[in-house]
């Protein structure tokens, strides 16, 4: 796996996690999509997943265009889930969430 750090705003940052050996990706707290964009599109990655902390707009502002460009899941905390647009999958207080090969353990 490999982070990239990638600025978002004028003050903040989003996470892309990249499954190195088939270019799979998830994207924590994207707060404008286009910068995450550039970066997928000049490095061939695949967008799989959008994990959200939380539903503050400076965390979520790039959720819907990422979804709808890269066919991705949106995934939330079930108390976020009417206040994040589009949530497809909802997580718990101390769960852990697994997909493909990525892992989060879920904090409230």
């Amino acid at each position: 796996m490999k982070i990239e750090i990638i600025k978002c705003l004028q003050d903040n940052y989003s996470y892309l996690i990249i499954n190195e050996t088939n270019q799979n990706a998830c994207i924590v707290d994207p707060g404008e999509s286009a910068p995450i964009i550039n970066f997928i599109e000049n490095n061939g990655i695949k967008l799989k997943y959008i994990l959200n902390t939380h539903h503050h707009h400076d965390h979520i502002g790039g959720n819907i265009e990422l979804k709808r460009k890269y066919d991705s899941s949106i995934v939330a905390f079930k108390e976020d889930k009417e206040r994040i647009p589009e949530v497809d999958i909802v997580v718990e207080d101390n769960q852990i969430w697994k997909k493909d090969n990525f892992e989060a353990k879920i904090y409230h």
